[in-house]
């Protein structure tokens, strides 16, 4: 059976390698961004991947900087909080308004959705 430090770790695990992967993509518009010349929808689109892949990447930060210490109620608070800003995303959150940041809070969603079934259930 998973003790609560091993669980602690593994979702932490999870959230800096999607932190990482963020922040992966956001580098690459960034070097889009810096072009001398790229076309108009070239642009446009580094500037709406590096937006949305920030936002997800600090929010995922501010999820994974819950966990100070690695006892059995910081397991709670880190999943109270997933759960809360899952929770939340869906039903206060513009998912599907069409605005640019609805796609950051979309794809925050569902990374924490994925959190709450492979780590919760």
């Amino acid at each position: 059976m998973e003790t609560h430090v091993e669980k602690i770790n593994a979702i932490l695990d999870a959230i800096s390698q999607d932190i990482a992967e963020r922040e992966k993509v956001a580098d690459n518009a960034m070097h889009v961004l810096e072009k001398m010349k790229p076309s108009d929808v070239e642009y446009k689109e580094a500037n709406l991947q590096f937006s949305a892949n920030s936002f997800v990447a600090a929010y995922l930060r501010h999820i994974k900087d819950t966990v100070k210490d690695k006892d059995y109620q910081s397991l709670k608070r880190l999943e109270q909080c997933i759960r809360f800003h899952h929770y939340q995303q869906h039903t206060k959150g513009a998912l599907d308004d069409h605005s640019d940041i609805s796609l950051g809070q979309a794809t925050v969603a569902v990374i924490l959705g994925g959190y709450v079934e492979r780590f919760f259930k």
